[in-house]
């Protein structure tokens, strides 16, 4: 059950309407959003929580024929994060490039010549990993954050990149435009190497006949390195070393964002935060059913009912979830 009406909250910032992580800045967002991806970009599109890491992870795989990143510098360095990144250090990449978003479809430059890739998650597992997620950055003040309270806030839309449904349904209209591969989380955990092959397939018949030539063995390095064993290892220690830790000196002046999160860091580290738990969790499907009081649960249905009666979205886990 929720303590209270008046639970504790994370920290978030507030941009054109939209909730974020207290980190973003107006200027970096807006470029974000106005920016138009090319022929060479594919891009990574979810809620947070749903999968992003982990698909940015094959694709890149697919991309550079199995070989991971092995370094943080060279990880964050490879695969921005588009509402952090200045258009600066967009256009200093190599291409082809793979960025992240978690912007909703109606806040995109969406554009005919790029591919798009988003992920969705059924909401029950969302909001659990979402709330992970919170307390594992200090700077959303919210590391003794109870799950009820932010439960309640997930509900009522009140998280960073706003809600849920919103989001969700801005991406499913168009699932059908013929460069945007639409996948579920689900699914993907079922089959990594079905999901590989259907990346592949979308990216190009070259990547695709990489993954089937000399007996899958580009196949293999790429299910190896995107499994969660290899990430929880390499991944989850990149992500440590950028956002749990106090930036270097050195990072500073490159990003903005990056400038204002080590602020935000050094406030947090005063008010007794710390990160709590990892970055890569569990990765599990059916961990909602699990979490969520039968009271919160019935909550989520009566919220899925009300944003979802005009749309058979809910079908995507009939047999998944």
């Amino acid at each position: 059950m929720s303590t209270s009406k008046m639970g504790k909250k994370p920290f978030y910032g507030e941009i054109d309407g939209m909730l974020t992580p207290p980190s973003f800045l107006p200027e970096i967002l807006r470029e974000a959003m106005a920016f138009k991806p090319g022929p060479e970009d594919v891009v990574v599109a979810t809620y947070p929580k749903c999968g992003t890491t982990w698909t940015q992870q094959i694709v890149t795989l697919i991309l550079r024929k199995g070989t991971p990143f092995l370094t943080a510098e060279e990880y964050f360095d490879s695969l921005p994060f588009l509402e952090m990144t200045t258009m600066e250090e967009l256009s200093a990449l190599e291409k082809p490039r793979c960025i992240k978003t978690h912007l909703p479809f109606d806040r995109i430059n969406f554009s005919p010549e790029a591919k798009y890739i988003y992920v969705a998650r059924h909401p029950a597992d969302c909001v659990v990993s979402f709330y992970h997620h919170t307390r594992f950055f200090p700077i959303y003040l919210f590391t003794d954050g109870s799950f009820d309270d932010y439960f309640e806030l997930f509900i009522k839309a009140e998280v960073d990149w706003n809600d849920y449904f919103d989001h969700l349904l801005s991406w499913y209209e168009r699932r059908n435009e013929p460069n945007i591969l639409f996948l579920t989380y689900e699914k993907m955990k079922a089959d990594p190497r079905a999901a590989c092959f259907q990346i592949a397939r979308f990216l190009g018949d070259d990547h695709y006949k990489n993954l089937v030539d000399n007996d899958e063995e580009i196949l293999k390095k790429v299910l190896e390195y995107s499994s969660l064993e290899f990430m929880k290892k390499t991944v989850n220690e990149f992500w440590s070393e950028q956002f749990t830790k106090m930036p270097s000196e050195d990072l500073l002046p490159r990003n903005p964002v990056i400038k204002k999160y080590t602020e935000l860091m050094k406030q947090a580290a005063e008010q007794g935060h710390v990160r709590h738990g990892d970055f890569i969790r569990k990765g599990a499907v059916g961990e909602g059913k699990i979490k969520l009081s039968e009271d919160q649960l019935q909550k989520l249905n009566e919220r899925i009912l009300e944003k979802t009666k005009h749309s058979d979205v809910m079908n995507l886990w009939k047999t998944d979830a």
